[in-house]
């Protein structure tokens, strides 16, 4: 192979190379298009099913929780709900309190501090 056509088929395999080159950029370019779609349509989605999967306004605590959060014995909670203290909702032997039933019964048993002036 003389140099004229080492030179020739060199230019023909640099211009198939820039050829199948082109064509993957434009490949990835394509892709990249298509994954950013994809995450748009993918934040939509998320955007969709957070409000979808709101928290209740009045969320409910079961008696382990509630007890947890006053803490309260198995006993006290008994007395408080059959004293009437605490409204409560009961399913099959499993006891739930709403959150605004457990903030009443804080409100309603709230004293406010008095301040006393100091003697000079």
């Amino acid at each position: 192979m003389n140099f004229k056509e080492h030179f020739e088929k060199f230019e023909a395999d640099l211009r198939k190379k820039m050829l199948d080159d082109e064509t993957i950029i434009e490949s990835l370019k394509d892709v990249s298009q298509q994954h950013e779609e994809l995450l748009k349509r993918l934040d939509n989605l998320m955007v969709g099913l957070n409000e979808n999967r709101k928290l209740p306004d009045d969320p409910f605590f079961s008696n382990d929780e509630f007890m947890d959060l006053m803490s309260i014995s198995v006993r006290t909670a008994q007395l408080w709900r059959d004293q009437g203290l605490i409204s409560y909702s009961q399913i099959s032997g499993k006891i739930y309190y709403r959150m605004s039933d457990i903030q009443k019964l804080l409100d309603d048993n709230y004293h406010k501090s008095i301040k006393k002036a100091r003697k000079p």
